[in-house]
């Protein structure tokens, strides 16, 4: 039997669209049917490239998210739009992948989270990491028990292009109305999505925020507009089981690329993975009476590995996939998400709830 033809419709056609759209054109039974930008000139461009018929091509984003001829959407925007979006599409009952971070604010994640209960939708949200195939074997791994209990988890996430020397101007990153915080929801949001993905909830969190640069050019004018939210961020935490967690971003580490690594320190070994070596995952045992040390270099094969949009359609053909960061997943990255913020504004640490009875009904 033949497989179903769905039919793809692309909020936002900047860079992170682009590449939704590169990954999409991966998986077999989809095609790209409509497109929407604010930007005319970037629809009329991608429109023409990708075939798109004139009457799918929408400047509106409730427009797109009504057409009945689209089976779901792909929306990669500012942080900003997420919860309107969302909102629609809950309305509208369209399946939806969404970036991260969830939303801005934790207003903003309990209405979605209240209208989703009454009305769920196949929902994912863009925690992309999960699919490295580091990741992948070393969820295995965890789930094996070859590291024994997990004791401590340790992740940093860093870049350069925040440091002064590139004089980089001010975008909607940098304004807490637009973005909800800076650093913390842009990549910090990963690191939380990485801890739950591996180890589970969190129970405590501590957390410290600063802002380096306060003030960055205006693109169009060249004045200084006011930077509100964080350049950087780091975070204890105690997660389920006991289990200790550390962190720390920023974009202020010259010689850095996209270094996002993450260690697991568990009663029989540790373990080592980074995003820039996505086929790697470096393992270090003792076994035996002796305790005898052995040190590996994994090195995965890619291809064996389901990419995340791929995973998204085996989502909604209902294919049993356990991987998705769902709305759930990004509701809890948001609890958490805010409790840094808010322990960083009054130096106390803060507890979360890990009753999953609280909003059960959108597991």
């Amino acid at each position: 039997m033949n497989r179903r033809e769905w039919k793809a419709g692309i909020i936002g056609l900047g860079g992170i669209g682009d590449y939704h759209m590169n990954h999409l054109a991966k998986v077999e039974n989809v095609q790209i049917a409509a497109i929407c930008d604010v930007n005319t000139k970037a629809v009329e461009q991608v429109g023409d490239r990708l075939h798109v018929p004139a009457e799918k091509r929408y400047s509106e984003f409730t427009a797109i998210i009504a057409d009945p001829d689209i089976d779901f959407l792909i929306s990669g925007v500012s942080n900003q739009f997420h919860a309107d979006i969302l909102k629609t599409a809950i309305a509208c009952g369209k399946p939806i992948f969404s970036e991260k971070p969830f939303t801005r604010t934790m207003e903003e994640a309990d209405e979605l989270a209240n209208l989703y209960e009454h009305n769920p939708i196949p929902c994912m949200i863009g925690f992309s990491y999960r699919y490295r195939p580091c990741f992948q074997y070393v969820k295995q791994l965890v789930a094996e028990g070859t590291l024994g209990r997990i004791r401590h988890i340790a992740a940093h996430y860093l870049q350069e292009e925040n440091a002064p020397m590139f004089n980089k101007p001010y975008t909607w990153r940098f304004s807490q109305a637009m973005a909800g915080s800076g650093i913390l929801a842009d990549i910090g949001s990963h690191m939380v999505d990485a801890a739950r993905f591996f180890v589970g909830e969190f129970v405590q969190v501590s957390g410290l925020m600063s802002t380096f640069i306060d003030r960055r050019p205006d693109a169009r004018t060249g004045e200084l507009r006011e930077v509100d939210v964080d350049d950087f961020t780091s975070f204890q935490c105690i997660l389920e089981g006991g289990v200790m967690g550390s962190f720390y971003t920023h974009k202020n580490a010259i010689g850095t690329g996209n270094q996002f690594n993450v260690t697991l320190f568990g009663d029989l070994g540790t373990v080592r993975i980074a995003v820039e070596r996505p086929n790697e995952v470096h393992l270090t045992l003792r076994a035996g009476v002796n305790h005898q040390l052995t040190e590996t270099c994994i090195h995965l094969d890619g291809k064996q590995f389901k990419g995340m949009l791929q995973d998204f359609v085996d989502y909604l053909e209902q294919k049993g996939t356990t991987t998705v960061p769902t709305l759930i997943d990004g509701y809890r990255n948001q609890q958490v998400l805010q409790a840094i913020i808010d322990s960083a504004k009054d130096g106390k640490s803060r507890t979360l709830h890990t009753d999953l009875t609280q909003k059960e009904g959108l597991v």
